[in-house]
């Protein structure tokens, strides 16, 4: 799993299986999608950002296969 400890609230953003975003903290979970909507879970509020950060898209560190893979089939954005 991808985790990541959010600098301010000292919470832990760990990716589930399910691509879902699960923030820990004082004992207290709560799950997110990807980009921050509440799922389910004591914990109501998260960071949208570090639920992007670690759950969304992952663009290759190639720049070129980066831009390639932000077009789609029919070459859209």
């Amino acid at each position: 799993m991808r985790t990541i400890k959010h600098p301010l609230s000292g919470a832990l953003y760990d990716l589930t299986d399910t691509g879902t975003v699960l923030v820990q903290k004082d004992g207290a979970t709560g799950e997110f999608t990807s980009e921050g909507r509440y799922i389910t879970g004591a914990i109501k509020q998260c960071d949208p950002h570090i639920c992007v950060w670690i759950a969304g898209r992952q663009v290759p560190s190639n720049p070129r296969a980066g831009a390639q893979s932000l077009i789609d089939d029919k070459g859209n954005t």
